[in-house]
Formats: structure tokens, C-alpha cells, sequence
């Protein structure tokens, strides 16, 4: 058995199905974690609010990565364990551009407490956020003090869209762009990602990253990939995100998460129904 002392964990497509939910195998195998002593950390771009939303899944966490890594969030904790901003001009430049430059986009910010987004991206997003939401004109967001922002396109995808940024001058040196689905790309500060926040939630744990393994399905977890001692992606991830893993598991609707702490035998299997 590979001597694992932490699991950390994307949500959505790694331990939360397409519909939101998280299955019996999973929440199974995370009391099973749990039984052993052995620490579940979420890694997510979801905030604490969203984290929340899983209320099946919340007492079984130890600690929760939340914004790409911008906030550390210990349930039940009464303040967060960090919060990392965004530069104000940054902030003022990416509005100043987006509005500019791509009309056609949504953008959102995250301040710490609730979301603050364009009418263009509320229309964009129609699973919405968990939280305190606000709809304002773009200009508005100029204003925020950031955490997370979101870039959406209704025509194209987040590698187009970070590739506008990136010409655009928005550089690594500047600010985080990576994206954790289909349409949205994330933004935090630059030395913000999922990586520098699995580590110091590790180092929180007192468990060394190099005995901790990691699941996650989209680019912005490859990050964190290289911040452990092990990796897995989900079967259905994209080729970039299964090559910069260890190995592969099942996806999140086939109890991928659950396969492979039973792999490494962490949990045992289930009985098969009679």
C-alpha cells in the first residue's frame, strides 16, 4: 500500500457529479478517510459558500482550498485561514480591457463574502453561484477588492480567451488565468493557484505534500499535480490533464474518487449487492 497521510481533492468532476450531487461510493470512501485519520482536503474554485452547498460532503473535510487557492477556509472556522487579493489596478486593467476588448464577455468578482457580475455573465452562468450575488454594470467591478474573478465568452473558449490576456500584456508576473470548466477562466493573483494553496493547507495539517495524493479532472488542478507526491486524473479529463498525472481513475459518475483510494488501498471495497 503507498503511505498516503492526506487526500486532497477537486469537487466538480472529480469528487461531484454533473448534477451537482456526491454519491454513497463517495461519501463512503470519505468516511472511511475519516475513520483512518487521514485528512480530506478539498482544492476547488468554488468559495466557501459553495463548498457549503455539499452539506453531505462537508463533515468529512479538514480543511478546503477554495478561489484556485486565493482563500483557506476550515469548516466551521470563524474566519478564513487566508484570503489573497488581486492587485487594485489589475483589477481596474482587466475590467478596463474586458469591456473594452471582448464587449461580448461576462465578468465576475469575488470579494471574500459575495459576488459582484455583469448581466452578461449571470445570463452565461445559469447554475449561478452559492452566496450573496449582485448583477452591476461592469464599470463596477473596477472597484472590487477581488479575491477571484471570472472571465466568460459566449463564442469562445477559455484557452482563446487566455491567450487574448496574455497579448493582451496580462502576464504571468501579473496575474493567475487557468480555467476549471468549459467557458469560464479563473483569475487570481500570480502566485496564487491551486498548488500554493494545497501546500499551505498541507503544512496547516502538518502532512509533507510529498505524502499527499491529489484528484482533479481540468487544467487548473495540473497545478497541484506537481505539488504532491501523487496524482490522478479522471478518466474523462482533458489529455494535458491525464499526462501530468500519476495515473487514472474512473470519472466522477463511475465513483472515480472512490476507485482510487480503493486502488491504493486506503478504503476497502464495497460489498456487491446481494
Amino acid at each position: 500500500m503507498t503511505e498516503i497521510d492526506a487526500v486532497v481533492t477537486d469537487l466538480d468532476g472529480t469528487a461531484v457529479r454533473r448534477d451537482g450531487t456526491v454519491s454513497d461510493e463517495t461519501l463512503r470512501a470519505a468516511a472511511a478517510l475519516r475513520a483512518r485519520g487521514i485528512p480530506l482536503v478539498a482544492a476547488t474554485a468554488r468559495t466557501p459558500s459553495g463548498v457549503q452547498a455539499l452539506p453531505a460532503l462537508m463533515p468529512y473535510l479538514s480543511f478546503a482550498v477554495c478561489c484556485g487557492g486565493a482563500i483557506g477556509y476550515v469548516p466551521d472556522g470563524k474566519a478564513p485561514a487566508w484570503r489573497d487579493t488581486l492587485l487594485p489596478q489589475l483589477v481596474a486593467d482587466l475590467v478596463s480591457f474586458v469591456a473594452r476588448e471582448m464587449p461580448a464577455a461576462g465578468l465576475a468578482a469575488y470579494d471574500g463574502s459575495g459576488w459582484r457580475m455583469s448581466a452578461d455573465y449571470r445570463t452565461l452562468r445559469e447554475d449561478g453561484h452559492a452566496g450573496s450575488v449582485s448583477v452591476v454594470e461592469v464599470a463596477a467591478l473596477a472597484g472590487v477588492d477581488a479575491c477571484a474573478m471570472v472571465v466568460a465568452h459566449p463564442a469562445w473558449e477559455p484557452p482563446r480567451v487566455i491567450a487574448a490576456l496574455r497579448a493582451a500584456g496580462f502576464d504571468r508576473s501579473r496575474v493567475g488565468l487557468t480555467y476549471a470548466g468549459s467557458e469560464f477562466v479563473e483569475v487570481t493573483a500570480p502566485s496564487v493557484d491551486k498548488a500554493s494553496g494545497v501546500v499551505r493547507a498541507l503544512r496547516t495539517l502538518g502532512v509533507p505534500p510529498e505524502r499527499a495524493l491529489a484528484l482533479g479532472d481540468m487544467p487548473i488542478d495540473i497545478a497541484m499535480f506537481t505539488a504532491v507526491g501523487h496524482s490522478v486524473a479522471m478518466a474523462d479529463a482533458p489529455e494535458e490533464v491525464r499526462a501530468a498525472a500519476t495515473w487514472q481513475t474512473p470519472n466522477a459518475q463511475d465513483d472515480g474518487f472512490a476507485r482510487a483510494l480503493e486502488r491504493l488501498g486506503l478504503v476497502t471495497a464495497a460489498a456487491p449487492p446481494r
